[in-house]
């Protein structure tokens, strides 16, 4: 924020530099003419060294090379020294009583906005002293961003025709008095005898100046409103506003009227959701997801009673074993001892 904030500062030093320079400078006039004085007291600095190249270059570059007269206009060949190719351009003029028409073929008027140096060696062929106003862009202008003159006096005097000498003048005076105040700043005396003389042209102006007094306060703010004071000094009907809840400690907001609530609703954004692309609830409160979550959880308890249900059928069967295993065991101990005694008691009958 710092480097924006300081690359900000610096482009504008260098506009109130330009502007400055542009306003109250004067530059070298090279060819003395009135088009390039009336050329520098329109244009800003840097359109105005091109538009004095352009007035210069009338004088070694263009040479006529044939003229014809269309009606009540005249056509002009001009033969252009730096120009591409042959050179050769062609220029209509029409000079009426209040109207001075001028157009060229290479169209740089049409492109820039500028005048070129073919119509520039009309005007001054036909003595065509200042430029005329139609052929003024006001982008490249002076006036184009609005001074201080235009922002703390009012100058809405008159016509227009009046408002552009008012403001010639007060710049006039501006410039004269910064030109004093730098030629002098060395010299104390004379400072002060020019600071002397300003402070009584300053009491002259109070003096002739008949200055209106100020309205009320009430009375400027209800032009401002456009409210009446009434005439009566009865007390005023007020009544009860609607809306208001005296009960509780309050919200501390402040009451919105219904269209400034349709305009926050309908300026609102509504959540959507990132599982079901749903708008009006979010991931936390997603019926879909929860619903996932208990078949999730379904399948699980399914699966664990699965599980139970084969350790217990193993458990049962391991028992099943053992107990066929005894019973076996204990049948062939039954069977060996009879057959012992069995053979005992055939031995005995023998010996009888």
């Amino acid at each position: 924020m710092d480097h924006f904030d300081g690359a900000m500062d610096v482009q504008r030093f260098n506009h109130r530099k330009n502007d400055h320079i542009s306003r109250y400078t004067e530059p070298d006039d090279w060819s003395q003419t009135t088009l390039e004085k009336d050329a520098a007291k329109i244009y800003t600095r840097f359109i105005f060294f091109d538009q004095q190249l352009e007035i210069h270059g009338t004088i070694s570059e263009c040479l006529p090379m044939d003229t014809k007269v269309e009606g009540p206009r005249i056509r002009i060949l001009l033969k252009d020294f730096k120009a591409h190719g042959d050179g050769l351009l062609e220029v209509w003029f029409k000079n009426l009583e209040n109207d001075v028409t001028a157009e060229c073929s290479c169209l740089r008027f049409e492109q820039y906005g500028l005048l070129c140096k073919h119509i520039y060696f009309l005007f001054k062929m036909f003595g065509v002293k200042e430029i005329p106003n139609k052929y003024v862009t006001k982008r490249w202008t002076k006036d184009v961003v609005p001074n201080e003159l235009n922002v703390k006096y009012n100058l809405n005097i008159g016509g227009k025709d009046v408002q552009h000498k008012a403001k010639r003048i007060a710049r006039e005076i501006i410039h004269k008095g910064e030109y004093l105040v730098s030629n002098l700043i060395s010299d104390l005396d004379q400072l002060v005898l020019v600071r002397d003389q300003m402070m009584q042209l300053k009491e002259r102006v109070d003096q002739s100046r008949i200055t209106k007094q100020l309205d009320p306060k009430f009375d400027r703010f209800s032009k401002l409103i456009g409210y009446q004071q009434p005439v009566t000094n009865a007390p005023p009907d007020v009544r009860v506003p609607a809306g208001i809840r005296n009960k509780g400690r309050g919200s501390h907001r402040r009451i919105k009227s219904k269209k400034e609530q349709m305009i926050s609703r309908k300026g609102k954004r509504s959540r959507k959701c990132s599982v079901c692309n749903e708008k009006g609830h979010d991931i936390r409160t997603c019926g879909e997801l929860k619903a996932k979550q208990q078949g999730k959880q379904g399948k699980k308890k399914m699966k664990g009673v699965q599980i139970e249900n084969v350790g217990r059928d193993k458990d049962n069967e391991v028992k099943d074993d053992e107990e066929e295993d005894d019973f076996e065991d204990y049948s062939s101990d039954d069977g060996s001892e009879e057959e012992d005694q069995w053979e005992e008691v055939s031995e005995d009958d023998e010996d009888e």
